[in-house]
């Protein structure tokens, strides 16, 4: 059986629900198809993971009031972990009604299956009972999101990724993560927040090793004196489970913890495209070429989110799907690479945009370096620490910044800033004339002018 449509999604997630809202006001016949509506995002990804993040930073506030200046007859506050999962439940099951509600307002038909390419302007979609539907279209946007890698570290069947968080009955006492990217410096942060005794394991020599060193240095030395146990340069061979205990194995020795996540990354979700039949290339790894307007090689098909190996959170999802979707409906829009801000919600607050130390040189660009620490005078139970750490990288010809990496309190907030000062190419002597609202701004813009003009 074969159908018409005019626009048809892939992938319903936030990019997916996003990019149906916008081509609904073209008045076409448009279609979303994926595995479930809100994909990921409303069961193990971004909903989960930002109510644990929200809920751990809650708990620690209670905790530091009861030790700073509560009285000593109030009880010692307690983890309920049951709570905690129902109410991430709860935070889940909200996000999927929004998806829905998204949904009913533009009129888009959702369907429920898994799609593959058949041709150029052909996809078939397996639905829930088996049987096959072939839609041929006119604009294909590929929403489908990421996944976890595959691995041959763990061979039993229990799942050890960060879903398997839903499975968990009560707080370990110690968890081990494979993993020392933003993923895994993420998750390390919530269960630390609540208690468990954490070891993070990474196979380079520092954690978070695609952001600048300097920072990723004063964060791992952070971790550490918050308790954290960092071992690097320790590439694990194999995960066992042992009674009550994983063990994680390496020529370096074993490390044992009562729960394990490995958070190794996640890869674009794109195995069961079948994209060569729709005559999508992709590079070595895989993952789909397309240019800046997020168009691949077939004019006719786009892709946008996690899928497109860019950025992988929300607010790439969202600005990514209004691109693809408008460029669908003959606008021709871009991203800039170089002004995508970067945020890793760990304690403390990790943020970047721009251009690092290192792609300034490989760009070849006459740079500079300019590092600031902020003492947090004004800050009130900052429980992550009373400095905020600042690195940027300015053009000596024009005096105009072209990257910044911080770490500390209100990291994303002034990289929103950043990313502005770089796309409007302020110089840096435009920039200390205005007040701003977070002091850190204020002492930061006027210490550049002062060293730098």
């Amino acid at each position: 059986m074969s159908k018409s449509v005019d626009y048809i999604i892939v992938g319903a997630g936030p990019s997916g629900a996003c990019a149906a809202n916008i081509l609904s006001k073209s008045g076409k016949k448009i279609l979303l198809v994926g595995k479930v509506l809100g994909g990921s995002h409303c069961s193990i990804s971004s909903t989960s993971s930002e109510t644990l993040m929200s809920l751990s930073k809650t708990f620690e506030k209670f905790r530091t009031i009861n030790d700073s200046y509560v009285c000593d007859n109030v009880e010692s506050i307690s983890l309920d972990f049951k709570k905690v999962k129902k109410l991430v439940d709860s935070n889940a099951n909200k996000s999927k009604k929004s998806f829905l509600e998204i949904m009913e307002d533009c009129s888009v038909e959702f369907i429920e299956g898994t799609a593959c390419f058949s041709g150029s302007n052909m996809l078939d979609v397996t639905l829930a009972d088996g049987k096959v539907v072939s839609y041929k279209f006119k604009k294909c946007l590929i929403a489908t999101g990421a996944v976890a890698p595959k691995t041959s570290l763990y061979n039993n069947k229990k799942n050890i990724d960060v879903a398997s968080f839903t499975n968990m009955e009560e707080l370990p006492e110690s968890v081990a993560i494979v993993g020392g990217g933003a993923l895994g410096v993420e998750v390390a942060s919530f269960f630390a927040r609540f208690g468990s005794k954490i070891t993070i394991i990474e196979r380079n020599d520092r954690l978070l090793p695609s952001i600048d060193p300097y920072i990723s240095k004063k964060y791992e030395d952070t971790l550490k004196k918050r308790g954290v146990c960092v071992v690097t340069n320790h590439d694990i061979k194999k995960i066992e489970r042992v009674g009550q205990k994983y063990i994680a194995l390496s020529d370096a020795g074993p490390i044992e913890s009562e729960e394990i996540f490995l958070c190794i990354g996640r890869v674009p979700a794109v195995s069961e495209l079948m994209l060569e039949s729709a005559g999508i290339n992709t590079n070595d790894k895989g993952h789909i070429i397309f240019g800046n307007n997020l168009q691949t090689d077939n004019k006719n098909i786009y892709v946008a989110g996690d899928v497109s190996n860019i950025m992988m959170n929300s607010s790439w999802a969202y600005y990514s799907a209004v691109i693809a979707s408008k460029n669908m409906m003959g606008e021709n829009l871009s991203y800039e690479p170089e002004i995508l801000p970067v945020y890793i919600d760990t304690d403390p607050e990790i943020a970047l945009v721009g251009l690092s130390e290192e792609q300034a040189k490989e760009r070849e660009y006459d740079y500079g370096i300019f590092k600031y620490v902020f003492g947090d005078i004004y800050g009130f139970l900052n429980s992550s620490g009373s400095q905020t750490v600042i690195k940027t990288v300015f053009d000596k010809s024009n005096k105009t910044f072209l990257g910044i990496q911080a770490m500390g309190r209100g990291a994303n907030n002034l990289i929103a800033v950043f990313a502005l000062i770089i796309k409007l190419k302020l110089s840096i002597e435009q920039i200390p004339d205005f007040v701003y609202i977070d002091p850190v701004f204020n002492e930061f813009f006027n210490e550049v002018a002062e060293k730098l003009l």
